[in-house]
């Protein structure tokens, strides 16, 4: 499958094709890799123990959505998803990493980091992990529904937002999705983003603003009409549900019980 992305030539919307070098590489504490993954062609990954993000991690240490990987200017970055834990860079817990070959990130108990693909095995070597597995990916035909209405304090509607394909992005570069001149915003700010249980919003900068009720918050995903804000503006967070069909069964067997 081949996602796009947009691009402004001359005033037209021009769809150019996305093709991620890398390969995630995933490894045990004691060095052993246990997964490969094939970023190419892909803008997103979700990761947690839960059956419904792309990359399910099996183990007690990582919450049920830990974090979400998202690819913008040409580069992979590493995003809590309000986890419980956060993740770790240089032994620091943070909330926001680039994802590099040099150096690994640890999530609970498991080690990422990228390797250029095709290219020279990692050490230890890849030849110990499982073939890369063939993961959930957005229809490149179908997005879940979702819009994000842009106010200013006093409700005032400034623009909105629609998810288009796997993932929309909200900043004020040229290069966003939806370029806005908002002061304080970033130049990727948020992000609308296709995942398997439905549309996601995500604060994509390091420079964190997005809040709910107050508390700091850096993914929403709920399928309800939400008022959150963003620095000095307010926004409007709408999603419909996704249809029974998406997903896998072990998420509908289990989706009631506490997953932690």
């Amino acid at each position: 499958m081949l996602h796009l992305t947009r691009c402004t030539w001359h005033g037209a919307v021009v769809q150019m094709p996305i093709q991620s070098p890398y390969k995630l590489i995933v490894a045990a504490k004691d060095g052993t890799v246990v997964r490969t993954v094939d970023l190419a062609n892909r803008r997103t990954l979700t990761i947690g123990r839960s059956p419904r993000c792309d990359l399910t991690m099996d183990i007690e240490s990582i919450s049920r959505r830990h974090a979400t990987m998202i690819c913008l200017n040409n580069t992979w970055t590493l995003i809590d998803a309000d986890s419980k834990s956060r993740f770790k860079v240089n032994n620091e817990k943070v909330d926001y990493a680039a994802l590099s070959e040099e150096r690994p990130i640890q999530i609970g108990g498991a080690f990422f980091w990228l390797q250029t693909a095709p290219g020279a095995p990692v050490r230890p070597s890849t030849e110990a992990a499982a073939p890369t597995e063939k993961l959930w990916s957005p229809s490149s035909t179908e997005s879940a529904n979702a819009t994000l209405t842009i106010m200013d304090l006093e409700a005032r509607p400034i623009h909105i937002c629609a998810l288009d394909g796997e993932l929309t992005t909200v900043g004020t570069s040229p290069e966003a999705d939806c370029s806005l001149d908002i002061e304080g915003w970033s130049p990727i700010q948020l992000a609308l983003i296709q995942e398997q249980s439905g549309a996601a919003l995500l604060d994509v900068s390091s420079e964190q603003q997005l809040r709910l009720r107050g508390k700091s918050c850096r993914r929403w995903a709920s399928h309800e009409p939400t008022l959150l804000r963003c620095g000095d503006h307010l926004l409007q967070w709408e999603a419909e549900i996704p249809s029974s069909e998406t997903g896998s069964g072990i998420w509908d067997a289990i989706q009631n019980d506490s997953l932690g």
